[in-house]
């Protein structure tokens, strides 16, 4: 079954009293499920409704990438898990205060870990955190006709060399990077975003100016690697949009994990938010 598209703070204290007078997306985390502090966020939340229960939560700085460690606790060994992880990346809102972005997610599926690679456009703030898919400020889905949202999903959903089990832990590292067609390890066409999967530290290291990227000696291989078309981004150049968090807890599910931000790259711009 496919994966269902259910789907950080400053890094100074400057920048933090920047954050202050920033906006916040008034539908972010309506449940109070993530906690972030700095460059982490964490889960710990049980879903005892029907529904699902979903969050995002969002740097408010602009940034060209990063990687993403995540780590998940299999609380129980059924079909479609317990729920998504997810590392939100170009982050950018619309005049109509809808969103565009990127979304590479995780779950455990019955044992074997899944994950999927999607960039959406014009999702309502709304329907980021509730309801039971992406979908436009009308509420209609993305590819519901009429719908005003878009979706395309980049991968199958399916890793078929990460395994877990109930009690146990496990871990995958998500690299994205913001391609400028020229630099190294950014040779993709300008305003592309090339994402990759890993079981293990890529050891990624990148340039002050987030420039060239590169990968230590000893650092893991890519399970799988997709990339967003710069047509799908709309973006003809190497920019800095925002980055963030998403889960999607299952019904009469507990989801438990954390979110690592590494390699983060760029100046750090604040990001305003319309409420």
């Amino acid at each position: 079954m496919k994966l269902s598209r259910k789907i950080l703070a400053a890094v100074t204290v400057a920048a933090m009293a920047v954050f202050g007078f920033t906006g916040c997306a008034e539908e972010e985390d309506e449940n109070g499920m993530l906690e972030v502090s700095g460059s982490n966020c964490s889960i710990n939340y049980t879903n005892d409704t029907t529904g699902f229960s979903r969050g995002f939560k969002s740097l408010k700085t602009k940034r060209y990438d990063a990687v993403c460690k995540i780590s998940n606790e299999t609380t129980a060994l059924k079909a479609n898990g317990d729920g998504v992880m997810g590392y939100i990346f170009a982050l950018s809102q619309n005049s109509d205060k809808t969103y565009n972005f990127g979304l590479a997610g995780v779950r455990n599926d019955n044992g074997t870990v899944t994950g999927y690679i999607s960039y959406y456009t014009g999702v309502s703030g709304k329907y980021l955190s509730s309801g039971t898919d992406f979908a436009d400020a009308n509420g209609k889905v993305a590819g519901e006709t009429g719908s005003t949202c878009t979706c395309v999903d980049y991968t199958s959903p399916i890793f078929s060399t990460i395994k877990t089990s109930a009690g146990k832990s496990f871990d995958v590292w998500i690299n994205v990077v913001a391609n400028d067609g020229t630099s190294e390890g950014r040779t993709g066409d300008a305003g592309s975003y090339t994402v990759s999967f890993y079981t293990a530290d890529p050891l990624r290291t990148t340039s002050a100016v987030g420039s060239n990227t590169t990968y230590g000696e000893g650092g893991a291989t890519a399970v799988l690697t997709k990339t967003i078309p710069a047509s799908a981004t709309g973006l003809s150049e190497m920019t800095q949009l925002d980055l963030g968090f998403y889960a999607n807890v299952y019904s009469t599910s507990t989801l438990k994990g954390t979110w690592s931000l590494s390699d983060i790259e760029g100046d750090g711009e604040p990001v305003e938010y319309a409420e």
